[in-house]
């Protein structure tokens, strides 16, 4: 997709405030995210995700380089934002540098905040998901220790950050995970 002509939508919809679908997965053509824009710079696009439930869902910061395409307005846009304000939801904050690469910022605020992320890794044409804590972070060697949803640990997993696709903040997942990750700590 045009980046001029995508930038265009995506501060359009975020200045008007409507939900957008993003794809950005030519694998699985029916996957998408639905949010509202937070913010649109050269090369990333940070979403304030939103459940199919149209319910506030975290932080995406996704590459713009891989989005072919972008929805807004319609019928189902409409009774999104219309089901999302009638549930009175919001967003948490969310403050990521925008100076640099946001990748390497939102992965900083985890390792810092301690706080679980979600990180769509693209493997030779396919995606990996990844679920858990950043590690430590050294120049582009990303570790981070993957855990599925009962807060199991997989083990490190180590990544360079070009193969990074997304990473997603905050979702209502993630904080399930943190939740029984921080009970096993206790016990």
């Amino acid at each position: 997709m045009d980046r001029e002509i995508l930038c265009r939508v995506l501060k359009k919809a975020m200045k008007a405030r409507t939900m957008v679908y993003i794809y950005n997965d030519a694998t699985k053509k029916d996957s998408w995210y639905v949010g509202f824009v937070q913010l649109v710079t050269k090369d990333y696009l940070v979403l304030e995700t939103v459940t199919r439930l149209a319910r506030a869902d975290g932080h995406l910061i996704i590459r713009l380089d891989l989005v072919f395409r972008a929805d807004t307005g319609g019928l189902s846009g409409t009774r999104m934002e219309r089901l999302y304000a009638l549930h009175h939801e919001q967003h948490e904050r969310f403050d990521v540098s925008t100076f640099g690469n946001l990748f390497e910022n939102g992965l900083q605020m985890a390792l810092a905040h301690k706080a679980p992320i979600s990180v769509d890794l693209d493997q030779d044409d396919e995606r990996e998901t990844l679920n858990g804590y950043v590690r430590q972070i050294a120049k582009d060697h990303i570790v981070m220790e993957d855990f599925d949803d009962n807060a199991n640990s997989y083990g490190e997993i180590h990544f360079e950050r070009v193969s990074i696709v997304d990473v997603q903040w905050g979702t209502r997942d993630l904080k399930n995970l943190d939740l029984l990750y921080r009970q096993e700590s206790w016990d």
